[in-house]
């Protein structure tokens, strides 16, 4: 048992680690792309979009918490089985990109949603510290994947698809007088994304490749009627991404860095058991926003606080 808690606690390590070398802001990657020649005010929409929409991927391939409407971790079953939840967990939220098609372009918002089914599986019920106290260092493995549905109209070319592996550690399982508290960390690899086409009619483009950390705390309880859940998030992304504009005089700088950010994020949510195994859950998030990027008169939209929202189903067997 010591050697699973020691191998858990290693893959949290690991899973949470945003690696040693780090890379340039959106702000230097703007400023290398005028530099090279492209118009400011386009290298500072691109680069801009290009550190948000890594955020945008984040928070829509994992809303809230890790399992939805599971605060407490699985545990085993009777006899040592691993227990294990799935669920169908559907969320969404208002995404703002700039105009990439002309100088004085606008910015644009719509509703982007995401799909994600999640499997987890309960390796290790913790230890006991009081008669009515357990669960300490239990945990659990978890594996995800997500569609996050970008729309072609608003200039983007398609869907992001996102896979996750993480693991969830229980400091406490929920018992009669006191709340479950667990905290998880997962490493989410996302497809390429690109907003503008320069080989149409947009003045830039900009093509992200992210890779995001997300750790996770959660404290939730049943309340007979509803179970309630809240937490908080931190999601660290790294992203290659290419930035192209014009040069004004019929062609194009291209600029390729690794942009990387971190992002605090809030969530709560209700959930409430409709049969043996199942439960529904809905949540609520926000996370803070970065700054805009300005440069040649221009910027990257002023995003303010990111608002996102999710519902679930879950089995749990």
């Amino acid at each position: 048992m010591i050697r699973r808690v020691a191998a858990a606690l290693g893959l949290l390590g690991l899973l949470g680690s945003s690696g040693a070398v780090r890379a340039q802001t959106a702000e230097a990657l703007a400023g290398s792309c005028a530099a090279a020649g492209g118009d400011a005010t386009l290298c500072a929409r691109g680069a801009g979009a290009g550190r948000d929409l890594a955020v945008y991927i984040g928070l829509l391939s994992g809303p809230g918490a890790e399992l939805a409407a599971q605060p407490s971790t699985l545990g085993r079953r009777l006899g040592g089985a691993p227990r294990i939840a799935a669920s169908m967990r559907a969320a969404g939220m208002s995404v703002t990109v700039p105009s990439l098609t002309t100088l004085g372009g606008t910015e644009a918002s719509s509703a982007v949603p995401s799909a994600q089914a999640t499997v987890a599986f309960g390796l290790f019920d913790g230890f006991s510290l009081l008669p009515t106290v357990g669960g300490f260092l239990s945990f659990d493995v978890i594996g995800s994947g997500s569609f996050v549905f970008f729309s072609e109209g608003d200039g983007f070319d398609g869907r992001a698809e996102v896979y996750s592996l993480g693991a969830r550690v229980g400091l406490l399982r929920e018992s009669f007088t006191l709340p479950a508290v667990t905290v998880s960390a997962s490493r989410r690899f996302a497809s390429g994304l690109r907003l503008g086409d320069v080989g149409g009619s947009d003045l830039a483009q900009v093509t992200i490749d992210p890779g995001v950390t997300s750790l996770r705390a959660t404290v939730g309880k049943d309340l007979f009627a509803f179970g309630v859940l809240a937490g908080v998030g931190w999601d660290d992304f790294s992203s290659e991404t290419t930035l192209r504009a014009s040069n004004g005089v019929g062609g194009f700088t291209s600029h390729t860095d690794t942009l990387e950010g971190s992002r605090w994020s809030a969530f709560g949510g209700l959930s409430k058991q409709i049969g043996v195994i199942a439960w529904i859950s809905g949540e609520v998030g926000w996370s803070s926003a970065f700054a805009p990027v300005t440069g040649g008169g221009g910027s990257s939209p002023d995003l303010g606080r990111v608002y996102y929202g999710s519902v679930a189903l879950v089995l749990k067997l």
